[in-house]
C-alpha cells in the first residue's frame, strides 16, 4: 500500500512540475511576442515620449530594461509579461501617427492569453493599469 501512495505522490509532483514549467515557457513566448511587437513598432514611434511609461515598468524589471530583456528571471515573470503589455497598450492607446490596427489586435490578443495564463494576473493587470497612469501623471506635473 505504500509503495502505491509513493508512486502516486511522486506521479502527482511530476505532473504538477510539468504544469508550472509549462506556464513559465507559456509566460516566456507571450514575453518574446510582446518584444517582437515592440520592436515592429519602433521605426513608426517616438519611445523618448513614453520614457515615464518605460521607468515605471523598468522599476519591476531585474537587471535590466524592458526595452532590452534579459534573464529568465525577466522573460518568465508573470509581473514583467503583464507590465510588457501594459506599456505596449500605453504606447498605442497614445499613437495617432500611424494606424495600428493589426498591432492592436496582436496585443489584444496577448493580453487574452496573459490574463487566461494565471488567476492573479487579473489583478495584477488593473493594480499596475493604475498604478503606471498616476507614476505618469505625477511624472508630467
Amino acid at each position: 500500500m505504500s509503495y502505491v501512495n509513493k508512486h502516486l505522490a511522486r506521479t502527482l509532483e511530476q505532473q504538477h512540475k510539468r504544469s508550472i514549467r509549462g506556464l513559465f515557457l507559456k509566460i516566456q513566448d507571450l514575453n518574446n511576442e510582446c518584444t517582437l511587437l515592440r520592436k515592429r513598432l519602433e521605426p513608426q514611434i517616438d519611445l523618448s515620449i513614453y520614457k515615464d511609461a518605460v521607468d515605471y515598468v523598468d522599476q519591476f524589471v531585474s537587471h535590466t530594461s524592458i526595452l532590452n530583456l534579459k534573464f529568465i528571471t525577466n522573460t518568465q515573470n508573470l509581473e514583467v509579461v503583464v507590465l510588457h503589455a501594459l506599456l505596449l497598450e500605453h504606447i498605442l492607446h497614445n499613437e495617432t501617427a500611424h494606424s495600428f490596427e493589426y498591432e492592436n489586435q496582436l496585443l489584444q490578443g496577448y493580453i487574452q492569453e496573459i490574463l487566461a495564463s494565471n488567476d492573479h494576473a487579473s489583478t495584477l493587470f488593473t493594480n499596475h493599469h493604475e498604478k503606471m497612469l498616476y507614476y505618469i501623471h505625477s511624472q508630467t506635473v
